[in-house]
């Protein structure tokens, strides 16, 4: 079996996921790499060790005390997909977005279902409240340290609170893709293959109809209150296709001889400019949308092969 990148790229992929994310969002990597070792069937003392570790980090973030119901929901949900990630791994093996969305869909629905039948309903408006008032205190220490971003902490504290699905969903590709690349490597019979080089990236065109759908909604008065639910989705439509225009850059990059270093400089260059970071995102998700008919990749691919890495 083709094993995946190096175990640097690993490595800085955890990092980079524990800086971004929030402390119990290591359950979203521990609980289902715990879950795909087991699957995979531990065999040595090793392997036992890392499942223990896995999960232990994973149960530990959270059974973390939940001073709110927005925690005891997330905690909940955490654990679904956990369990459903593995199960549908079992069951219904496919590639890894096509598995992973459909846990996460089955963990949203089935958080839906608990709470209805713990606290009859889902408690929208005390889990918006909870989301303003997290956001409002990250953001908060934010203009500490830059007092300038005193005029934006309104509307990012109302973007921040009415995303947390979103950015939910977001954390959870990014942990199960992790733990799926920890698991190919670290088990003796892994469950599939590793995550083909980033520059593939692409998911199935079909998708651009929920960008038509999301667009609708926010469109047609009749359809406003869904406008939560369709902000929500265009946000991961958004970093979906923002991912795929970078795997495109990529792809140019590999046929041309730029170094993925050179690419990484760039990003952080256009990361500490700020501005033509405001240009770059848009352009970038512009591309990703715009791929689904123009098939870039394709195009590249017949004036000369992508170098592997």
């Amino acid at each position: 079996m083709t094993r995946p990148g190096g175990v640097w790229r690993l490595a800085l992929g955890v990092v980079a996921f524990i800086l971004m994310f929030s402390p119990g969002s290591l359950a979203l990597l521990g609980l289902p790499l715990a879950g795909l070792l087991l699957a995979a069937g531990p065999s040595t003392a090793r392997d036992w060790v890392v499942v223990v570790v896995a999960a232990l980090f994973g149960v530990l973030a959270v059974l973390a005390p939940a001073h709110a119901q927005l925690d005891a929901v997330i905690n909940a949900y955490i654990v679904l997909v956990s369990v459903a990630f593995v199960s549908i791994t079992l069951l219904q093996p496919a590639s890894f977005l096509r598995m992973a969305l459909r846990a996460t869909l089955w963990a949203t629905a089935a958080v839906v279902g608990l709470s209805w039948v713990v606290w009859g309903g889902l408690p929208v408006a005390a889990l918006q409240w909870e989301a303003t008032r997290e956001a409002g205190r990250a953001t908060w220490m934010v203009v500490e340290w830059l007092p300038r971003a005193v005029t934006l902490v309104e509307p990012v504290v109302r973007l921040e609170s009415a995303t947390v699905p979103a950015m939910l969903w977001l954390e959870t590709l990014a942990g199960l893709a992790l733990a799926w690349q920890l698991h190919v490597r670290l088990a003796r019979r892994p469950l599939g293959e590793p995550l083909r080089p980033f520059r593939e990236f692409r998911f199935g065109d079909h998708w651009i109809w929920a960008v038509v759908g999301a667009l609708t909604v926010w469109l047609l008065p009749a359809l406003a209150a869904w406008k939560g639910a369709a902000l929500n989705v265009s946000v991961v439509l958004a970093a979906l296709y923002l991912l795929r225009g970078a795997a495109v850059v990529t792809a140019f990059a590999a046929t041309t001889g730029v170094s993925a270093m050179a690419l990484v400089a760039s990003a952080v260059a256009a990361v500490v400019l700020v501005i033509p970071l405001l240009v770059l995102l848009p352009g970038l998700c512009t591309l990703g949308v715009t791929d689904t008919w123009l098939q870039f990749r394709h195009r590249l691919a017949g004036r000369a092969p992508h170098t592997r890495g």
